[in-house]
């Protein structure tokens, strides 16, 4: 009767797994769980925070684009005189926008 190699390997493989988790604790696994989830929600919260930075330079961006392009178009409706006081409101509204945009964000 002769042994294949595999018959002694697997014997010595289960001793070696059955000794491997022995060694290893309720508490040390419950440790690893807890610092991977703390891992996860650090990274979660670091790219929300980006996210949130990022989304308001654009924001402030837009704002300061708009907030422009209607001060220059009642400006140029005012010194044309083609709609003195839709321009004036214009320009009026625009530097509401500017103090708004420039104190708040």
């Amino acid at each position: 009767m002769r042994h294949h190699p595999i018959i002694l390997v697997v014997p010595i493989l289960f001793l070696f797994l059955c000794v491997f988790v022995s060694s290893v604790s309720a508490e040390s696994v419950q440790e690893k769980f807890q610092n991977t989830i703390n891992s996860w929600m650090q990274f979660f919260e670091t790219n929300l925070e980006w996210f949130s930075l990022t989304l308001n330079e654009f924001l402030k961006r837009v704002m300061k684009i708009t907030y422009f392009t209607i001060g220059l178009a009642g400006f140029i409706l005012w010194a044309s005189g083609f709609s003195k006081y839709t321009g004036r409101r214009l320009m009026i509204g625009a530097l509401i926008m500017a103090l708004v945009v420039e104190i708040l964000l």
